[in-house]
């Protein structure tokens, strides 16, 4: 019958012009459907933006409490480890001037300030190794606490994103 479609489409120009026209109109709605929808999510976008932002800086702040929570920790340690070290140095000294000693009375002086000397560097080491380790509960409490505060505000700020996104769902359900 016909031999191509430009013969089929003189002989039916209205069915050519309502294909144009519901194209058209099929594309109008498109657009205006993809705009509404990319309007929607534009600013519940900027509100996941900003809470993924303050959800990150949360996260950054208690990272940094506990590095130097530890840090504090570690420092204790170090110190601990020193003072123990010149306890004992101060003990082992008293113990080297017990070897020294010529009669039998400065040999006897010489162990008992050897004892004396070790009893106290073994308080010192007790004493410096429990700060250290009250240092280090102390560190990790703080620490504790950081993350805690960390993740309640991710939660807050992940909550004010959702809000938002929701409150404009409903405005955009509103519109239509």
């Amino acid at each position: 019958m016909f031999l191509n479609s430009t013969d089929h489409n003189r002989a039916f120009p209205r069915r050519k012009i309502m294909k144009k026209t519901v194209a058209a109109l099929a594309s109008a709605l498109l657009v205006s459907t993809a705009f509404a929808q990319t309007a929607a999510p534009t600013e519940a976008g900027k509100a996941q933006l900003k809470a993924n932002s303050e959800k990150s800086e949360a996260q950054a702040t208690a990272n940094k409490k506990k590095a130097e929570a530890q840090s504090d920790a570690d420092k204790a340690q170090a110190s601990a480890n020193e003072d123990k070290a010149s306890a004992q140095a101060d003990a082992d000294k008293k113990a080297a001037k017990m070897q020294k000693a010529m009669t039998p009375g400065e040999a006897s002086d010489a162990r008992a300030d050897a004892a004396r000397a070790q009893s106290k560097a073994d308080k010192k080491k007790h004493d410096a190794q429990a700060k250290a380790d009250r240092k280090e509960h102390d560190a990790a409490n703080d620490a504790n606490v950081a993350q805690a505060k960390a993740d309640r505000d991710k939660v807050e700020a992940q909550n004010d994103a959702n809000k938002k996104a929701a409150d404009q769902r409903v405005d955009a359900a509103k519109k239509q």
